[in-house]
C-alpha cells in the first residue's frame, strides 16, 4: 500500500496550463489546483540533474511516475505533499527548477514542464493574489462597492513615463459602451473565451486587473481613458436581464459614496 493519491483534477488542470502557455483562465486553474491538492513527491528533497539544471521531480499521475522510477537506482519513498512545500525546497536550496511529470530524455508528455526558480515564485503570486481576492469570505460578503472585480484592460506608456489604461467594452446596438466587471472566474470565462471578445483581447496583450469598481475612475496609479464609456456592466454573460445589470458613471458615485 502506497502512502500517496493522485489528483485527477490536478493533472487536468496541469494538462490545460502545459496546452495553453499564458491563457488567463488555465494560468489561474492550475494555480488554484496547486493549492487545493498535493503532488506526489519524494519524502526527502531530492534532485535529478539533467544537464547543468538540479531538478525537484514531482508526480501528478500513476504513469508518470512509473516512467521516472525507470531512470533511477536508488530506492525512495513518495508521500503527497502540498506543492508550496515543494517551492519551499526549491527556494531554501537553490534548485533550478521544479518538474512534473519528468521524461526520459527525448522522449515526451502532455503533462510533462519545467517550472524555473526564476519565474515560479512571481507566478504562483500572481495568481494566488487573485484568488485571495475573489474568494476570500471577506471579499465575498462585502458589498458592492467594496469587493473586488476582474476587469480587463490594456495599458500603454505614454511620453512622460506614466501608464494609461484604456478597459475593453461591451456595446449595445445603439452604439452605448461598458466597462464588463466580472465577479467570480466562470463569469470572466465566459467573456475571455469568446472569439469576438477574448481573441482581440490577447492578441493585443490585454491585462486583467483585480480592482474595485471606484478605481475604475479614481485609480490607484496612472490614468484611466474613459472617453466615450457610459458605466460599468456586471457579469454580461450572466445577466437575466442586461438593463439590470448596467450602472452608469453617476449611480456608480452614488453607489461608492455610500
Amino acid at each position: 500500500m502506497t502512502d500517496y493519491q493522485f489528483s485527477p483534477e490536478l493533472d487536468e488542470r496541469l494538462l490545460g496550463f502545459v496546452a495553453q502557455p499564458g491563457n488567463f483562465i488555465a494560468d489561474i486553474g492550475f494555480v488554484y489546483a496547486l493549492h487545493a491538492f498535493p503532488v506526489v513527491a519524494i519524502a526527502e528533497p531530492f534532485v535529478v540533474p539533467i544537464e547543468d539544471k538540479k531538478l525537484i521531480p514531482v508526480f501528478t499521475t500513476e504513469k508518470g511516475l512509473e516512467t521516472f522510477l525507470k531512470t533511477i537506482d536508488e530506492p525512495v519513498t513518495f508521500v503527497n505533499k502540498p506543492f508550496l512545500e515543494v517551492v519551499n525546497e526549491l527556494v531554501s536550496q537553490e534548485f533550478d527548477a521544479i518538474a512534473f511529470n519528468i521524461q526520459p530524455s527525448g522522449s515526451d508528455s502532455p503533462n510533462t514542464i519545467m517550472l524555473p526558480r526564476e519565474h515560479l515564485v512571481t507566478f504562483i503570486n500572481r495568481y494566488t493574489d487573485v484568488l485571495n481576492k475573489l474568494f476570500s469570505p471577506e471579499n465575498l460578503a462585502a458589498s458592492f462597492n467594496e469587493r473586488y472585480y476582474l476587469l480587463p484592460a490594456f495599458a500603454r506608456t505614454k511620453a512622460d513615463g506614466e501608464i494609461a489604461r484604456i478597459f475593453a467594452t461591451i456595446s449595445k446596438p445603439d452604439g452605448e459602451s461598458f466597462v464588463p466587471a466580472f465577479t467570480n472566474i466562470d463569469s470572466f470565462s465566459k467573456w475571455y473565451n469568446n472569439p469576438n471578445f477574448g481573441q482581440p483581447f490577447k492578441e493585443n496583450e490585454g491585462l486583467i486587473l483585480t480592482w474595485q469598481l471606484k478605481d475604475i475612475q479614481n485609480p490607484p496609479s496612472g490614468v484611466n481613458e474613459l472617453d466615450d464609456v457610459l458605466g460599468i456592466v456586471i457579469d454580461p454573460f450572466d445577466a437575466v436581464d442586461y438593463e439590470n445589470s448596467i450602472i452608469l458613471w453617476d449611480e456608480l458615485a452614488n453607489k461608492t459614496a455610500e
